[in-house]
């Protein structure tokens, strides 16, 4: 009677026992599916609105403005007109094109339509035509959406890295990623740059918008012999973009192939009076 009562005490036990219960393999299971969560989210035109300010602000952190508006509001009219014959005419917040005061030969497209000049490249062009095909290049990223496809490509490694049981930190690990979404594209921007197919579709666009707006689609390829002889020089121009020389290449097949424009001197004379209103 005893033996079959301490059977029946054991089979009670044994059907009443939980394992313990392991945090560490909850908490890491939650990251897993946020990461999931994260990288299949398609940012909407709101958010990239949004990231877009951060990315901006971000910059400003760095870069101080120029402040010259009569250039200012010049740089926004021939950008709006290139905006409109682009593919992307209209972003949640508009387009924004702002000067930055250093003499740094570059240019940033932040998310959502924020563009930004530096004082050198502006500089750097000889006329209208060339600051245009700045503007064009630059307006391509925002068209492409290359800003946002820098974060899911952060996201997706960060999902990678998580599968691979590498260490998850708040901080510094997956989950982080996401949390500095902002530095990324900041990251890309002004070091990482984008890839090579991304700053190529940029060229070829913005060949095609020159060519839509009236400017001349072979001030690109002007623009970028002059990146390329500062570039000898070791001065930072477009550090974040490929080389001068290998765009160099196939800008001048698509440039050979557009149709010339006119009044390319008239506007020269245009861009130069504004570039003297200081």
């Amino acid at each position: 009677m005893k033996r079959l009562l301490t059977v029946a005490m054991l089979c009670a036990l044994l059907v009443s026992w939980k394992p313990p219960i392991n945090l560490s393999k909850i908490k890491k299971a939650k990251k897993g599916m946020e990461l999931v969560s994260r990288a299949a989210h398609r940012i909407n035109e709101e958010e990239e609105y949004h990231i877009g300010r951060a990315v901006a602000a971000n910059i400003l952190g760095q870069y101080k403005l120029w402040k010259n508006g009569a250039l200012t509001r010049y740089v926004n009219l021939v950008g709006g007109a290139l905006v409109l014959g682009s593919r992307r005419p209209e972003t949640y917040g508009g387009y924004h094109f702002a000067l930055l005061d250093t003499a740094e030969a570059n240019a940033f497209s932040a998310p959502g339509g924020i563009i930004f000049l530096t004082r050198g490249i502006v500089e750097m062009a000889g006329d209208e035509d060339e600051l245009a095909a700045v503007l064009a290049h630059e307006i391509q990223h925002i068209v492409a959406r290359d800003p946002l496809k820098a974060i899911r490509s952060q996201r997706l490694k960060a999902l990678g890295t998580f599968t691979a049981g590498e260490a998850v930190g708040s901080r510094g690990g997956a989950l982080g990623v996401f949390q500095d979404s902002v530095m990324d594209i900041s990251g890309t921007l002004l070091q990482k740059g984008y890839s090579r197919g991304q700053e190529k579709s940029a060229d070829l666009g913005a060949l095609e918008l020159l060519a839509v707006t009236g400017y001349d689609p072979g001030a690109l390829l002007d623009m970028l012999e002059k990146i390329k002889a500062v570039e000898k020089k070791k001065i930072k121009a477009f550090s974040a973009h490929p080389s001068a020389a290998r765009r160099m290449a196939y800008v001048a097949v698509g440039a050979g192939s557009a149709p010339s424009q006119d009044g390319r001197a008239a506007r020269g004379a245009r861009f130069r009076q504004a570039l003297a209103r200081r």
